[in-house]
């Protein structure tokens, strides 16, 4: 009886400590938004960001270039011509590929 006795004691001594550190644990380590399960959330979201950057990155550059569609037409025929091969009614057009590549 004396170690429960003394047990007890310590427990009702240190209540205060013992509470806090009770609610660290449950905080830490089991909670659903713990410690352990915050750093693999954060991660994805830094990762996340970056993708989002990158896709606002191609988003002003597809942006920009329609716009320069929409204003020179100049720029609609060069696309045409690259990359449909579209000719006027008077020239003929040569593809020439390389086949070292």
């Amino acid at each position: 009886m004396s170690k429960i006795h003394s047990a007890w004691l310590f427990m009702c001594k240190h209540k205060y400590l013992l509470t806090v550190l009770l609610i660290g644990l449950i905080v830490g380590v089991v909670d659903e938004d713990s410690f352990l399960n915050r750093h693999p959330r954060r991660v994805r979201i830094d990762m996340l960001q970056q993708e989002i950057a990158n896709y606002k990155q191609q988003y002003d550059k597809a942006d920009s270039k329609i716009r320069e569609m929409e204003c020179n037409p100049k720029t609609v025929e060069k696309i045409a011509r690259e990359r449909y091969y579209m000719k006027r009614a008077d020239e003929d057009v040569f593809v020439i590929i390389d086949e070292d590549n």
